[in-house]
């Protein structure tokens, strides 16, 4: 039972916390009319028209999103990719995992950035490393170094709907039902007799797995527990379940581990699971 059982970890990407080591020999206007052109060079060779704020941060709007304003005060969940003017990648998300990012914890550059766009916005922003971890750098970003990002924001649960409704029409899923809640599933086996309550013990056999088919975690033997210790998808799947009962569960992040994510599971991740009922007790 690795992963089912609720946590209470959070990591927030872009934390500005720089090391105590700075560079004061380079002049800080020296440094922004480097960075801006070689962003501005970076655009060129590219293609890319961008915009520009008076900070000298640049950003590119592909879709400027079809939701609400961003403000500086807020948490948003986002696909990115952060990579310097090289090419080299320093971080990226998971495709169908945005991270949870409140933006007054987040460098002034992803911030600023960010506000350009509305939820649902996709783009490039392109920062002066001041507007980054200027002198001091950080673990894998040298000092004085602009950074580039490929964003995408997003509303979590519209976001999880469309990759279940996907993956059911990819897999050719049939009976489909869902609940209120936003779990869709199947039921393969029926199975005898009453259904449990969400305070049962239940005991059960599982396998649970991301939309790409590969496996975070299995029973080897069937298990039990109450399941008013598990996650809130769970506590609502099994209760859709008779004894000897079978089904596969898609269930959005919101009732799985959200923006805390667990062990292999990334943050605001839709997972699934197979299930047989083998027993319960209230």
């Amino acid at each position: 039972m690795k992963y089912i059982f609720p946590i209470l970890a959070l990591c927030l990407l872009f934390v500005n916390c720089k090391s105590d080591i700075a560079n004061p020999t380079v002049d800080p206007v020296e440094q922004l009319a480097e960075d801006v052109k070689n962003i501005d060079e970076y655009l060129a060779a590219n293609n890319l028209s961008a915009q520009t704020t008076a900070s000298g941060l640049r950003y590119v709007v592909e879709d400027v999103g079809r939701g609400m304003p961003i403000n500086e005060t807020a948490s948003i969940n986002v696909l990115l990719k952060g990579y310097f003017l090289d090419g080299t990648t320093f971080d990226q998300t998971a495709e169908c995992s945005p991270i949870t990012v409140f933006l007054p914890d987040v460098i002034p550059g992803f911030s600023e950035g960010i506000q350009q766009f509305n939820t649902w916005g996709k783009g490039k922003i392109f920062m002066p490393s001041a507007l980054a971890f200027g002198q001091s750098g950080t673990a894998n970003i040298p000092a004085n170094t602009v950074l580039a990002f490929d964003i995408e924001i997003v509303e979590q649960k519209e976001f999880d709907n469309t990759k279940i409704k996907n993956y059911i029409a990819e897999n050719n899923l049939t009976k489909i039902d869902s609940t209120l809640s936003g779990i869709y599933y199947t039921i393969s086996e029926g199975g005898t007799g009453e259904h449990p309550s969400e305070n049962a013990t239940v005991t059960v056999a599982y396998k649970g797995y991301f939309t790409d088919g590969s496996t975070f975690d299995q029973s080897e033997v069937p298990i039990s527990f109450g399941l008013n210790a598990v996650i809130q998808g769970w506590q609502e799947a099994l209760p859709l379940l008779k004894k000897d009962g079978s089904g596969t569960f898609l269930i959005p992040s919101n009732l799985a581990y959200g923006a805390a994510g667990s062990g292999s599971i990334p943050s605001n991740t839709m997972i699934i699971f197979d299930i047989t009922l083998v027993d319960f007790t209230e």
